[in-house]
């Protein structure tokens, strides 16, 4: 869970910034989550950008994403229509990224912590469990209000892939020291051994697994009967949650076809280096879209679609 030393956080607001993207086309929750910021669900291009932009400034400033150029961490599961991104920014206008999470379901594109630990993933799925991955976790604001406002990106990735979803699993790839956190506080477990992730540049990860069928009663023994913030049981289990799932259904929409010729193709060669299978399953997902000028434009093979149904 990366955090950024306030002597940094200029120059990365200012980077995230500095892209132009300012316009606010996407509904902010109707609840405020901590007092001075807003949470949306990034579901336009611009609201993207700034999301991904801010990822990779921390990144980069974290050492686990040595290219400064790229200006933006970009995953190929960015494209799935349920994969989320939600974003955090300051008011009043909400110019100023702070925090972001990514919540990726699993699909035939397989999940990122996939490359490191598939093994691990493959027994849940053997399992007949239904993992979903945090990713792009960051927030660039003083640890403590940083931590409040990633628990409530948090409960939004919950509801989403528990209610809407029907996943059975949060898995997550943590650093060493950030592991006591999401042990002893979001009682996550581990699942396999810390190894060197190439993803992140050679840096340690951790992977950590979150049974979302046992949590509620999880937390609700651990939190129940405390007070005040610390029940994290009332946190996630509240009166807030239809006005929430609400909020969520009219706000999470998959890519237009610009946006994803935008981030898939113009702005990285993710769908160049996709496996043939990848972009047939993508192409399955957005039948309205033509993905044969995508496919030109990045100067790939276009995949046989004989077969691919709904």
């Amino acid at each position: 869970m990366p955090n950024v030393p306030t002597n940094r956080l200029s120059r990365i607001l200012q980077a995230v910034e500095g892209q132009g993207f300012s316009t606010r086309t996407v509904a902010v929750a109707p609840w405020a989550p901590v007092a001075g910021w807003n949470i949306t669900v990034a579901s336009d291009r611009q609201s993207r950008e700034r999301a991904w932009r801010l990822v990779h400034e921390v990144y980069c400033d974290k050492g686990y994403q040595p290219n400064r150029d790229l200006g933006m961490r970009l995953l190929l599961q960015d494209a799935l229509p349920e994969s989320t991104t939600f974003l955090a920014e300051s008011d009043p206008h909400g110019t100023h990224p702070l925090a972001t999470l990514t919540l990726i379901p699993d699909s035939p594109l397989g999940l990122p912590m996939d490359a490191l630990y598939g093994r691990e993933l493959d027994a849940l799925r053997a399992a007949g469990r239904r993992p979903c991955e945090i990713a792009k976790l960051v927030a660039c604001v003083e640890e403590r209000s940083g931590m409040e406002l990633l628990l409530h990106l948090f409960k939004l990735a919950y509801l989403s892939a528990r209610r809407l979803g029907d996943c059975t699993d949060f898995v997550v790839t943590v650093s060493p020291r950030h592991e006591k956190y999401y042990r002893r506080l979001l009682l996550f477990e581990p699942i396999g051994e810390t190894r060197p992730y190439d993803a992140v540049n050679g840096v340690l990860a951790s992977p950590l697994r979150l049974d979302l069928l046992t949590a509620e009663d999880r937390y609700r023994e651990k939190f129940g009967r405390m007070s005040g913030p610390g029940n994290l049981h009332a946190f996630f289990v509240n009166d807030q949650e239809p006005a929430i799932l609400d909020w969520l259904r009219s706000g999470r929409r998959p890519m237009s076809e610009e946006d994803l010729r935008h981030f898939m193709v113009e702005r990285s060669d993710l769908l160049e280096r996709a496996s043939a299978d990848d972009r047939m399953y993508l192409q399955s997902r957005y039948l309205a879209c033509d993905f044969e000028r995508m496919f030109l434009e990045a100067e790939v093979v276009m995949p046989q679609t004989e077969g691919i149904g709904a």
